[in-house]
């Protein structure tokens, strides 16, 4: 006694299409219980095309250059105007002048001149003085003045000058100079008469201003 051919599965086992139908079953099943729909099919982006090599024409590489260029030639420009400067000296400046105007005015001054010629007289012993000039013949009271004579030294040693009277210091080193220290004018005069006295007479009277 033969079996049946040896594809067929023995009865009560299924077969191979009913196998495939379990299988797809089974795989909708739990696409359904997870609540995921299937996954599409994962899609490669096309690759990026590479960058082309910049050329010469581009205007980024003109800008570039530009850009070079301008910082070069500012940076000469820099390194000359140092230069200059460290090798140029402070000026200093000068000061203002000034434009106010010193407007003078003419002074006009009076001088008095006194011409005193002195003369030297000869000494004559026992003989009355003499006076030849005073020097200055001007000036002021208590001021000191040279009379030039003869004869000014006395026998008994006293010699005594006046001024219209009035008695003034003397003194008389030598028989031909004497120094008087000039009293106050008279009252109401501006002059006065100058004579030397000793022992041996009176001199000549001479003009003494005060002024």
């Amino acid at each position: 006694m033969t079996n049946g051919p040896a594809d067929e599965p023995p009865q009560g086992t299924p077969g191979r299409r009913a196998l495939g139908a379990m299988e797809s079953a089974v795989r909708r099943a739990r696409e359904s219980s997870t609540g995921a729909p299937p996954a599409p099919p994962r899609r490669e982006a096309p690759p990026r095309p590479a960058d082309p090599a910049p050329g010469p024409g581009r205007p980024s590489d003109r800008w570039l250059i530009t850009s070079v260029a301008v910082v070069a030639v500012l940076v000469v420009v820099g390194a000359i105007a140092l230069g200059v400067s460290l090798g140029s000296s402070p000026r200093v400046a000068a000061p203002p002048s000034s434009s106010h105007s010193t407007s003078t005015r003419p002074t006009t001054t009076t001088t008095t001149t006194t011409t005193t010629t002195t003369t030297t007289l000869p000494s004559t012993p026992g003989a009355a003085p003499v006076i030849s000039s005073l020097t200055p013949s001007s000036g002021t009271p208590g001021q000191g003045i040279q009379v030039a004579g003869a004869n000014f030294m006395s026998s008994n040693g006293q010699i005594v000058a006046t001024f219209n009277g009035q008695v003034a210091p003397t003194s008389c080193p030598a028989q031909n100079t004497c120094s008087i220290t000039v009293p106050p004018p008279p009252p109401g005069s501006q002059s006065a008469q100058v004579t030397i006295t000793t022992a041996s007479g009176t001199s000549n009277a001479v003009t003494f201003t005060y002024g």
